[in-house]
């Protein structure tokens, strides 16, 4: 896909928001009682700011790229360098965590320091936690990866140290 109809795509999805399937505004709706007996009431919550909302399909977008087209639409959000593309690079980075975590903290961390709104705060809390888990859980998969291959180097080591013991006591009884 060449650059210029991906940024058109990229562009295009950007500028969907979500509506409700009425067409009306739901933070103007009051809470409603669940039935009649109960006097717990729903709460609609108003859905986040369009550029919120832009944000994720443009991720949702990204996420369906193939892995050398997300690399190439990270580098031209890196040629950018502000607000807007380094939290469009972290959500590009979102789209596989496993492989990206490292790229994803300095991401957060350069986004922590700047002004952001309630809603990008929030996003950025619970990509920077669901980051830190997985950063945690890659660490403890290397620490057992480690000790698992000394285990085995040092079952190694023994089966060497009987077949070594075995060989002197058979040339011993000849």
């Amino acid at each position: 896909m060449k650059k210029t109809s991906l940024l058109a795509l990229i562009s295009l999805l950007g500028g969907c928001a979500l509506i409700s399937p009425s067409g009306e505004d739901t933070a103007q709706h009051t809470p409603t009682p669940l039935n009649k007996a109960s006097p717990h009431r729903v709460t609609i919550i108003p859905a986040p700011p369009e550029p919120a909302i832009a944000l994720l399909a443009k991720r949702q977008a990204w996420c369906l790229l193939p892995e050398p087209e997300r690399i190439q639409v990270d580098a031209v959000l890196r040629a950018k360098s502000n607000n807007s593309s380094l939290f469009q690079r972290l959500m590009l980075t979102s789209c596989a965590p496993e492989k990206y975590t490292e790229q994803s903290q300095d991401l957060i961390q350069a986004l922590d320091l700047e002004k952001l709104s309630e809603a990008e705060r929030a996003l950025l809390a619970l990509i920077d936690t669901a980051n830190r888990d997985l950063l945690h859980t890659q660490q403890q998969r290397d620490t057992l990866r480690t000790k698992l291959r000394e285990t085995i180097d040092g079952i190694s080591n023994i089966e060497t140290k009987i077949n070594s013991s075995e060989t002197q006591q058979q040339r011993g009884q000849q």
